[in-house]
């Protein structure tokens, strides 16, 4: 029985701030390892060649929403494929993550990112997109196995939001600094610290790119994109204002001054960055996306009450027994429920061993969650 509608997403609703019947829930890495169905579809395939594939790519973006009738499908997709369409030589490594065997040390070293075009070097990523909502908004669309609602509740569901992303420039630039992922982003550091300047040039190239590469997904079919800086939160507050801010805020400003596309929802998630609350609000995104180590009251003095909020259970709640995950569900319900625009998510990306009872539990807590009047 077909059952999805062509409304708008509820969850476009709660990032815009309107009134919702029921939280809505989506989570950050929903199609990953976790997944026994992803991890039969990767077998044989390199990271990189699943995100270039459409048709698989397009597959397993929608394999979270099959399983568990969630409120958003995000692409499948990296935060470097940029990177790679700039002509980065970029691979991954089991335990290692992506590898990057041309990193930035000169000025001349930048020349590789001068070019970047979207339309001509990630194709792919509009296919990705363009399939997507053909398929969410065809007359048979995807049907998920368990809504987790009642039938009643089933009647009125709407399709579920569609949502591209990207690296921050401060995250992509200490993968291009480190070659790979760090632990104390000691290169990182250096360089911001020696060639302010250069980063700076840096930056606000990636800036740049990343207006280009949000545009075109928000163009091909995306209803929000997010924009991930994984790791700003290692910034102190000062640094964060000099080298990660101003490139934030620039994308964001960016999208929001192009009238075509101005009045689709940015959502900005900065790992680690519960320090960083009142900074990430003065830029003005449609949507902060909480870690948990934030509180209510904390987003209640830090963050405009016109910015909608996203979060923020810690994601190693879900190795816990099934009755531990529906009481930090619920508690997590209970603070931020009545904030004007809010969406259940985890703080942090799914890890690949999480148990996939404990994330039903937490969805069906999410919703049969009541509102208090």
């Amino acid at each position: 029985m077909q059952t999805t509608n062509l409304q708008i997403p509820l969850i476009l609703k709660a990032f815009q701030g309107q009134p919702t019947d029921r939280i809505p829930v989506w989570f950050m890495r929903q199609a990953g390892r976790y997944l026994p169905e992803y991890n039969q579809i990767r077998s044989g395939l390199s990271f990189m060649d699943l995100t270039m594939n459409v048709d698989l790519a397009c597959e397993v973006s929608i394999q979270p929403y099959i399983r568990f009738g969630l409120d958003a499908i995000i692409m499948f997709s990296d935060i470097l494929t940029p990177l790679s369409g700039a002509g980065v030589p970029l691979h991954f490594e089991e335990k290692r993550g992506p590898i990057l065997s041309k990193t930035i040390s000169s000025e001349s070293d930048l020349t590789i990112l001068d070019s970047f075009d979207p339309n001509r070097d990630t194709p792919f990523v509009k296919e990705i997109l363009q399939t997507l909502i053909g398929k969410l908004t065809s007359s048979a669309p995807p049907e998920p196995q368990n809504h987790f609602l009642s039938k009643e509740d089933v009647k009125n569901i709407t399709r579920p939001g569609l949502l591209g992303f990207a690296g921050a420039p401060f995250t992509l630039a200490s993968y291009l600094i480190e070659g790979g992922t760090s632990k104390k982003f000691d290169k990182t550091k250096k360089f911001m610290y020696s060639h302010t300047n250069l980063f700076h040039k840096l930056s606000d190239r990636l800036a740049s790119m990343t207006i280009d590469y949000l545009t075109m997904q928000l163009q091909s079919g995306a209803d929000a994109v997010q924009i991930f800086d994984s790791w700003g939160g290692i910034l102190s507050p000062s640094d964060y204002a000099e080298f990660s801010l101003p490139y934030t805020k620039k994308i964001i400003d960016g999208l929001k001054q192009n009238s075509e596309i101005s009045e689709k929802p940015v959502i900005l998630f900065v790992g680690n960055g519960a320090h960083l609350l009142d900074q990430m609000s003065s830029q003005r995104p449609d949507v902060i996306s909480l870690d948990w180590r934030v509180s209510l009251d904390e987003a209640k003095r830090f963050i405009s009450g016109d910015i909608a909020l996203q979060g923020n259970m810690d994601p190693l709640v879900l190795y816990g027994t099934k009755d531990r995950v529906k009481q930090e569900t619920t508690r997590i319900l209970d603070e931020f429920s009545n904030r004007k625009g809010y969406v259940f998510n985890l703080g942090h990306g799914i890890h690949p061993e999480a148990p996939i009872e404990c994330v039903e539990t937490m969805i069906q807590t999410v919703r049969n969650y009541k509102k208090p009047v």
